[in-house]
């Protein structure tokens, strides 16, 4: 006797064929899923076979295990900074899709100073009263590259680049001045149009 364990789909249909076509007999032993039984046995009717016999494993060794599922708690620097930023608790499980669009942005080159980034710009972004930041998690992971392109062009300036003013300005206070600066204007534009052919 022979013990085959099954998981659950229909996936195991030429397998069950080929066991069920040789004179042995088998015991298909149905795990992990509620209603497996029902399943298989249904499946072994409309192929023709009556006589089968289900039963459930009792031996422990035979049991396909189930991969414990992991908690889902943000355990990295980065993405306990992406929890803080929508305020969401650091004891609240992400979701599998959450957790998939993380690890898609780091593929695709999220890291911390592109959050740090990114955190600052929301901070200013959320005081004003017309702003538009995302609300949830998975859509700004999915969407981290326009974020951090948007938070890369609002940038405040600092420094120099507020003081500095053009050295050659000459305010046009004289009226002829401003004439003949136009007049020499005019007559350029039209030496460039004749010169085109027009």
């Amino acid at each position: 006797m022979s013990q085959a364990c099954f998981r659950g789909g229909f996936a195991f249909v030429p397998f069950l064929l080929f066991l069920l076509m040789n004179s042995t007999h088998y015991t298909i032993s149905a795990t992990g899923q509620p209603g497996a039984k029902a399943r298989i046995r249904t499946a072994l009717k409309l192929m023709g076979f009556d006589g089968v016999r289900i039963e459930e494993a009792t031996d422990k060794e035979s049991l396909l295990v189930a991969k414990p599922k992991p908690d889902n708690l943000p355990t990295s620097p980065l993405a306990k900074l992406v929890a803080t930023l929508f305020h969401r608790e650091l004891e609240k499980p992400w979701s599998d899709a959450e957790i998939h669009a993380f690890r898609a942005a780091g593929r695709a080159g999220m890291d911390l100073a592109g959050m740090a980034e990114v955190a600052s710009f929301y901070e200013r972004e959320r005081k004003k009263p017309d702003h538009y930041c995302r609300t949830s998690i998975l859509t700004f992971l999915r969407h981290f590259g326009g974020e951090l392109d948007k938070a890369r062009a609002d940038k405040p300036k600092v420094g120099k680049a507020l003081e500095w003013t053009p050295a050659n300005v000459v305010p046009m206070t004289d009226p002829a001045e401003a004439e003949r600066i136009a007049t020499a204007a005019r007559e350029a534009a039209r030496e460039f149009r004749e010169g085109m052919g027009r």
